[in-house]
């Protein structure tokens, strides 16, 4: 209110601005600003250009320069290039003119000193380091009269803190600009203002990673007053007891919040972290509890706390609780911190290695995990130990998927694609056993006579997520064996009377094989993301479509083994359907012929006999066995012994190469 008084006595100024910059140059309006902080207030001081459009004080003349002169010898500001010329808005039915809403246009310099334009209200690129602003206030007529200009810094929170700390508060806070208000008043818009300016203190902390403890008003300059001074009650504002008091239970919440806090959240969340995460968070940790207690023990806060035993505050008590917390707190964040350091290097390691050559960097990583467990005093809780377990699960998922390749797994080489699941499978496998064995052998890390400390948790905590991903990879491992199986589909050729009808079979089951499988090549999903239901559903549409697949596969079989004439043209049916004999539905088919192959085999081996046996009659009756034209004796009775024992012996190997035979 008293801004606008101080405005409406500045005769003939129209000034309309967002940051109430008229306290230099209103004479009604006093600041206590020390001469230091003159630098700030010049550059929200008001000024009226040559039009009377309001403009800033530019920190450097090349930024006005790049969006063209100021004004022309006419008056009338030049139009900027790209920027539409304002126009009055059409006159309302009755005569009015409509209110127009609030135009804004953001300027600022490129990397190559380009003009960059953008209409408001976002915010210009990272990019740039200071941008300037054009604002139209709604109704405000054409012309340049009504125009706002000013420039925004590239860090807005610490330029807002500035502007609360070095011109709002000194303004609202001073006496002589409160000349006309009710007391009440004028001790409400106080307290808001030193409520406003310790929200933005506290916000600027919070962005900064640290917690900034806001001092109570009217403790400026405790810091210079001896506590051993007999008149030291009598230097200090009688206020500031009551303050200080509300502060201890403002930082009492501050900090109540900080220890509440546990590495363990993001994992509670669903976020997943690495190892990484537990390594910053106790770092962090570490520096803003020091940063606390260093502002928790500064002299100025010291004597505030001397203030407070000298009246016999009952908050002196709270106080003093409060920073045994901190200590302890702080001394427990520098233990698990310093313990924690030496896992950089293992972690390191295992992200710049290619997953399939992380299986020899387990060991080592747990290594050290045993360690830290041993010596640490903070961290050798179950608790924790399983969060950084997780958390090292986590990592081995995120580069899995990495080396993997969701995108391009189901779509790519099926053999290769198999073959990385498969790499997958046995790393994350050697994983659980090494934790496993580093478990059972906790004891050798102790000293002979140490108390040894077990892990008493489940390992189920431990490895819940990533049980739940070797499931999904269990899957895409189905769908690749699946799909590697089907594909031969396409080479096969059957012989004999119905060989024709049936090749047609397999030919219409390999068509609609490569239908269903095409979805998941149009797909654009995370095949390994555990929240992925879409894919889960298309998988058990797909498997119920195999599963026809199988049994109409399974009859082909039972057909072509059927129109067979001999065991040769049995093993070849067998050879062709070599992986398909795995399946579990053509498995059962192929198992009800068994007995039928294992009658012919030994049909063939009766043969065998009688031919041996009438080999050996017609020897006896000769006098010589019957050999091949033009051989020697010895030489033709070896090679025809051969030759029947390949007749057994073939088909028998082949027998020992049936899958579950």
């Amino acid at each position: 209110m008293q801004v606008r008084r101080c405005r409406e006595r500045q005769a003939g100024l129209r000034d309309r601005t967002c940051l109430c910059p008229l306290w230099k140059n209103s004479p009604g309006l006093h600041s206590e600003l020390p001469a230091e902080r003159a630098g700030l207030g010049a550059r929200f001081r008001g000024c009226t250009s040559g039009a009377g459009m309001r403009d800033t004080n530019w920190n450097s003349r090349s930024e006005a320069a790049a969006l063209g002169p100021p004004s022309h010898p006419s008056g009338t500001r030049e139009r900027l290039p790209g920027v539409p010329r304002a126009t009055a808005a059409p006159p309302a039915p009755g005569g009015r003119r409509k209110k127009s809403a609030l135009a804004a246009l953001l300027a600022w310099r490129g990397p190559a000193g380009e003009l960059g334009l953008r209409p408001g209200p976002p915010p210009p690129p990272p990019s740039a380091a200071k941008a300037l602003f054009f604002l139209r206030p709604p109704g405000a007529g054409p012309g340049p009269a009504e125009l706002l200009c000013g420039d925004l810094p590239a860090e807005p929170l610490a330029h807002f803190a500035a502007l609360v700390e070095e011109v709002i508060v000194p303004i609202l806070t001073n006496r002589k600009n409160h000349q006309g208000w009710p007391r009440v008043v004028s001790q409400d818009i106080i307290r808001h203002v030193h409520s406003l300016k310790s929200t933005v203190f506290k916000v600027v902390g919070q962005v900064k990673g640290k917690t900034l403890l806001p001092l109570p008003p009217g403790s400026e300059g405790i810091e210079d007053i001896d506590p051993k001074n007999e008149k030291f009650l009598e230097l200090i504002n009688k206020s500031l007891v009551h303050a200080t008091e509300s502060a201890i239970i403002d930082w009492s919440h501050q900090i109540q919040r900080v220890l509440k806090k546990e590495s363990s959240e993001p994992l509670l969340q669903g976020s997943n972290p690495n190892p990484r995460v537990e390594l910053e968070f106790w770092k962090n940790r570490c520096d803003d509890l020091e940063g606390i207690h260093s502002q928790l023990t500064s002299r100025k806060v010291r004597n505030m706390l001397e203030v407070l035993e000298r009246v016999q505050s009952i908050y002196v008590p709270a106080f003093q609780n409060m920073l045994m917390d901190v200590e302890a707190a702080l001394s427990e964040a520098q233990d698990i911190d310093l313990h924690l350091t030496p896992l950089q290097q293992p972690l390191e390691d295992i992200e710049a290695a290619e997953f399939s050559k992380v299986k020899p960097l387990l060991v080592p990583l747990l290594h050290v995990v045993c360690w830290i467990w041993v010596t640490s005093k903070h961290y050798s809780v179950p608790l924790r130990i399983v969060v950084l377990l997780q958390e090292i699960c986590n990592l081995l998922i995120q580069q899995a998927v990495v080396y993997l390749s969701p995108e391009d797994l189901l779509k790519g080489e099926m053999e290769e694609s198999l073959g990385k699941v498969q790499t997958v499978f046995d790393i994350l496998n050697a994983f659980k056993g090494a934790v496993e064995e580093r478990r059972e052998n906790l004891h050798v890390y102790y000293e002979p006579g140490q108390e040894v400390r077990k892990w008493d948790f489940h390992t189920r905590l431990v490895f819940a997520r990533l049980d739940s991903f070797l499931k999904r990879l269990e899957m895409v491992k189905g769908l690749l064996t699946t799909a590697l199986d089907l594909t031969q589909l396409e080479k096969m050729e059957f012989g004999g009377m119905k060989g024709k009808a049936l090749g047609q079979q397999v030919l219409d089951v390999y068509e609609e094989f490569q239908e269903g499988y095409q979805v998941f090549s149009e797909r654009t999903y995370d095949c390994l993301d555990l929240a992925n239901v879409e894919f889960e559903q298309d998988a058990l549409a797909f498997q119920r479509k195999v599963e026809d697949i199988d049994r109409r596969l399974g009859t082909v079989f039972t057909q072509a083994f059927s129109d067979a004439v001999d065991l040769e043209h049995i093993f070849k049916l067998l050879a062709m359907f070599r992986n398909l004999l795995e399946r579990p539905v053509i498995a059962a088919a192929a198992a009800d012929k068994v007995p039928v192959l294992l009658s012919m085999f030994s049909s063939a081996l009766d043969q065998a006999r009688l031919i041996y046996a009438g080999h050996t009659q017609a020897g006896l009756q000769l006098g010589f066995p019957p050999l091949h034209k033009n051989v020697p004796p010895v030489a033709g009775a070896l090679g025809w012994a051969r030759e029947l024992r390949a007749r057994i012996r073939g088909p028998l190997e082949r027998l020992r190469h049936i899958p579950r035979l």
